[in-house]
């Protein structure tokens, strides 16, 4: 599994800046599963329930806020959030990158931050509709036809090929995907749309992201507005650089 971190954010707070976190809430569970029991507040810009890891990021932003609070040093504290973040997300793809920044690829209990950025500019198709991981993923099967698991993992070693080498070229088709995108796109019609816009406004790939409904796209300089402007019609783009940075203490 691949997760990507783009900047947008979400805060978890111990001076009363934001809204306060009752027991419930994601962001306290994680604080308190790291060992943290004061009073904490939370403040968000990162759409929930749109595919773009709005769980993971609170999640990660409680957890690093205890381990900062009992006196780790910052690159320490990510390392200690990380396992308590994967833990509670129930998987590492969207925890690594909340935690630590940048592309990591992820197998089992290995977690692999790749050194090189994605290629191109990153857009975001946003819908108005939210969609929750747990619904969607009950629309997927429970087993996968050999061919089309030998077919997804060709395709995620052409994208890494592509990152590693900074190919555009190689994109749209080490995005393709049999997997998931087909079932919950049959439940997701203006995603599906959005998706097919984007191509044949010349986008270089396109995905859902996350369990959706937004749509990540690819584009180079040139076609960005035409992107922009083709997709735009129908929800908003957010145009979103990666963040390198991960969960980190933010000064007052």
């Amino acid at each position: 599994m691949l997760g990507l971190a783009v900047a947008r954010y979400v805060w978890a707070d111990d001076e009363g800046r934001g809204e306060p976190c009752g027991p419930e809430h994601i962001a306290r569970i994680a604080y308190e599963a790291a060992g943290g029991a004061e009073a904490i507040w939370f403040d968000f810009e990162l759409p929930p329930g749109r595919g773009l890891g709005f769980s993971a990021a609170a999640r990660a932003a409680g957890a690093m806020l205890a381990k900062l609070q009992q006196g780790h040093p910052f690159a320490e504290a990510q390392r200690l959030a990380y396992p308590v973040v994967a833990d509670i997300e129930g998987h590492g793809d969207n925890a690594a990158p909340c935690v630590f920044g940048g592309l990591h690829v992820i197998a089992g209990d290995v977690n692999h931050r790749i050194a090189r950025p994605m290629p191109g500019n990153l857009l975001f198709w946003v819908p108005d509709m939210e969609t929750w991981t747990d619904h969607s993923r009950a629309a997927l099967a429970a087993s996968v036809d050999r061919a089309d698991a030998v077919f997804n993992l060709g395709r995620v070693g052409l994208l890494i090929a592509a990152v590693y080498e900074q190919r555009l070229d190689l994109l749209a088709t080490a995005t393709q995907d049999r997997l998931h995108q087909p079932s919950r796109f049959v439940d997701c019609e203006p995603s599906a749309k959005a998706y097919e816009i984007a191509l044949q406004a010349g986008a270089s790939a396109a995905w859902l992201s996350g369990s959706g409904p937004t749509v990540a796209v690819v584009v180079d300089d040139v076609t960005k507005p035409v992107v922009v402007d083709a997709l735009g019609e129908s929800g908003e783009v957010l145009d979103l650089a990666t963040d390198e940075t991960g969960a980190i203490p933010v000064p007052d």
